[in-house]
């Protein structure tokens, strides 16, 4: 039986790839690692292909057109056999004792979501910083939404520290965008719904590298790419009417995920000091309020994403020096 469908998608990483696959080989035959070669240039796919023939019974290569990050993930939901399913970015790896820790925790697990810590490793020397989830979940408890506790500013749902069940995902028909970035925020946010049971483990088990140029979280590619942040944002806030989500406490989570993809949405926006980026967040109002009145008011008038959309040079200036300061708190980019 494989416990873990470990999913890496893979455009042009011949530099760093290797690493990640040897972190989670430590699996042996427990779990399978997908390598979505996603029409790379490089030699990705050869390195790709290199492990399928070293680890027949353990690594499948899949090489297909470019589709982005989404269609990668897409992909390997077609291919896991897995009881669960955990995407580890290229460039990112498996701390090898947490991994060794989960590894024999998770032949005890039937939980709709198991969730351990995750660490910010940087390439310029920073401290690694990590974000522990230790005063949000119980430690090795099945919980229920009922049983978790107030997340501080610094902690959120994330592709890093989250591992939903195969049949969970497979309920919920996630269908990622393509050639879209930021879209694990969608992956995240729209199984919650089908998510009853929860596992925590306090393992420092992800390995989130932060230092490419071309990385998708450094502050220049955010605000080029915040087109794709503002329409992640806008399938993210639009996907359910939370008023029917019956958990309190569910509700309240996914509204305050909604509420920080939108400030995170107009934040990026703003940051290009440009017209079109100005119109791009107030539109991105716009679309909310026509789709969703009740998140709309709720996001608008008595939230984090009031005060950065606040208009004016003024407004502009006080939402800088607030993301400067979220900046100072958690070095994300």
């Amino acid at each position: 039986m494989k416990y873990i469908s470990f999913v890496v998608p893979c455009y042009n990483s011949q530099e760093y790839m290797e690493k990640c696959i040897d972190s989670l080989l430590i699996g042996k035959e427990d779990v399978e690692i997908i390598i979505i070669d996603d029409g790379s240039t490089d030699n990705t796919g050869k390195i790709a292909d290199k492990y399928q023939k070293k680890y027949p019974k353990i690594v499948k290569a899949i090489h297909q057109e470019n589709g982005g990050h989404g269609e990668g993930i897409n992909t390997g939901l077609k291919y896991a056999t897995g009881k669960y399913f955990k995407v580890v970015d290229s460039d990112d790896w498996l701390d090898e004792k947490a991994y060794k820790k989960l590894l024999k925790e998770i032949k005890k697990i039937d939980t709709d979501l198991v969730v351990c810590n995750y660490v910010y490793t940087y390439s310029d020397g920073r401290k690694d910083q990590t974000i522990s989830f230790a005063n949000v979940y119980d430690e090795k408890k099945v919980l229920t939404w009922d049983d978790i506790h107030r997340f501080k500013v610094t902690q959120y749902p994330s592709l890093h520290s989250m591992m939903y069940k195969k049949s969970v995902l497979d309920q919920t028909n996630i269908d990622l965008p393509k050639h879209v970035f930021y879209e694990d925020n969608l992956f995240i946010y729209l199984p919650l719904v089908n998510t009853k049971t929860i596992y925590y483990l306090n393992l420092d088990l992800y390995r989130y590298y932060i230092g490419r140029a071309d990385q998708s979280v450094q502050e220049s590619q955010m605000i080029k790419r915040s087109h794709h942040q503002v329409l992640v944002t806008e399938r993210v806030c639009t996907a359910y009417d939370l008023k029917k989500v019956e958990n309190k406490k569910l509700r309240k989570l996914m509204t305050r995920e909604c509420i920080f993809l939108m400030t995170i949405g107009v934040v990026f926006s703003r940051l290009a000091y440009s017209k079109e980026g100005e119109k791009q967040y107030k539109d991105l109002w716009k679309t909310i309020k026509n789709k969703n009145k009740s998140l709309y008011y709720r996001m608008r008038y008595f939230s984090l994403a009031t005060w950065v959309s606040i208009p004016t040079r003024l407004g502009r200036w006080m939402m800088l020096l607030g993301y400067r300061f979220a900046h100072s708190l958690v070095k994300f980019n």
